[in-house]
């Protein structure tokens, strides 16, 4: 972001998807939009929420609509380290890794691994890492299902 962005150029810099406004210019590894902001890089939807007026210093940015790009404040909210790797595990997350999966897949992943079907062979089908497939079949996340 150049010296003197106002609110306006950052919201001009999202495209709408759905009830989303996302960041569609340099982008995380995991998805979450990524720029330059007063020499530092940073997460757009914590830019957001500076832009907000919020002070983030020591909080997370947590994301309602499991949508990594979204910088819509509505989809936004502060929450502590714990909240944020309980909203992760609640959503069937591993590590950083975007991917939600219904419980549909979940219940055909383990039904697959139970007839023999390899986890990096899933993990293809499913876009998700070998990891991640090794987690739900372990019970590690989606512990519920």
């Amino acid at each position: 972001m150049k010296k003197g962005f106002t609110k306006q150029d950052f919201y001009n810099k999202l495209t709408p998807n759905g009830e989303c406004l996302e960041w569609t210019l340099g982008k995380h590894r995991q998805g979450y939009g990524l720029t330059k902001y007063k020499d530092k890089m940073v997460t757009t939807h914590r830019l957001a929420m500076m832009i907000e007026g919020n002070d983030i210093d020591g909080w997370h940015v947590l994301h309602s609509c499991d949508n990594p790009p979204c910088c819509n404040p509505a989809h936004l909210r502060l929450g502590t380290h714990k909240e944020n790797m309980d909203d992760r595990s609640d959503r069937g997350h591993r590590g950083n890794y975007p991917k939600t999966l219904t419980v549909e897949q979940i219940l055909e992943i383990r039904e697959k691994h139970a007839n023999g079907i390899r986890g990096i062979d899933m993990s293809k089908e499913y876009d998700v890492s070998k990891a991640t497939i090794s987690c739900i079949v372990n019970r590690v996340t989606w512990k519920n299902i």
